[in-house]
């Protein structure tokens, strides 16, 4: 019977050196294409679109509104004072004829104070009489007097109360006359049964045209500071830039002082 041999496990036989470098070849190989694998799969995912993102929800705020603050209405740089003041006022006497007289300033800076109508109201014992002034206009910031005449029926006049009307208010100024201090002169005869007559005269300074029409008026003040007397009258203004004029007036009292005033007609 034959003789059973063990079998014995197979001995590798050594690679030669051919084999040793293929096999390591292709290790490389295979290593190399597994990372190029992973490599391009990698590339992939971050090429593509980004995978959205959920942002966080936007919460709506809503802000009370804030409450108008009450406050001081802005003048229009229009506004003006637009008044006539009356300044002074009181009456002059001379036998039956009454002079009622008012100093009047516009208030106004860059308005004029047109049609200006002065009433004085002339007390006397039995009542008061109404009596209304020819009207006159005012530049702004102007100062001019206005004064009525008056006869027997404001015999015996104690004084007067004065109303003042504006008819419009027109943007701008107008030609303004000045005068010189008044100077009085009493007339002949000066005295009467009551009061004086005389001349205010004054230096006018002005440039109406030559022929314009003017309105002038004279205040008359006793040694009190009260209004004692004045007149009114008119002239042509005869050129230039300068006129003496002179206007009758009627005095409770000698004066004091007297102011002559000056207006163009127009």
């Amino acid at each position: 019977m034959p003789t059973m041999r063990p079998l014995a496990s197979p001995v590798p036989q050594a690679a030669g050196p051919g084999v040793t470098e293929e096999v390591l070849v292709v290790r490389a190989l295979a290593v190399a294409a597994l990372a190029v694998a992973v490599t391009s799969c990698a590339g992939t995912s971050g090429s593509g679109s980004p995978s959205p993102t959920a942002s966080a929800a936007r919460t709506a705020t809503t802000s009370a509104p804030t409450p108008a603050t009450p406050g001081t209405p802005t003048p229009s740089p229009s506004a003006d004072t637009d008044q006539v003041e009356v300044v002074a006022s009181g009456i002059g006497a001379h036998d039956l004829q009454v002079v009622p007289v008012a100093v009047l300033r516009n208030l106004a800076n860059a308005h004029t104070a047109s049609g200006v109508v002065v009433t004085f109201g002339v007390q006397r014992a039995g009542g008061s009489y109404s009596l209304t002034a020819a009207p006159v206009s005012l530049a702004p910031g102007e100062t001019l007097a206005d004064a009525a005449l008056c006869t027997d029926a404001c015999d015996g006049a104690t004084g007067t109360v004065v109303a003042v009307t504006v008819a419009s208010w027109v943007s701008g100024t107008r030609p303004v006359l000045s005068a010189t201090p008044g100077s009085y002169t009493c007339g002949a005869p000066c005295g009467g049964g009551s009061g004086y007559q005389g001349d205010v005269s004054a230096s006018l300074s002005g440039s109406p045209s030559a022929g314009a029409l003017v309105n002038l008026y004279a205040v008359c003040w006793g040694s009190s500071g009260a209004v004692v007397g004045g007149g009114l009258s008119e002239t042509m203004w005869t050129g230039g830039t300068s006129v003496h004029a002179s206007v009758p007036v009627l005095v409770s009292v000698q004066p004091a002082s007297c102011q002559l005033y000056a207006t163009q007609v127009g």
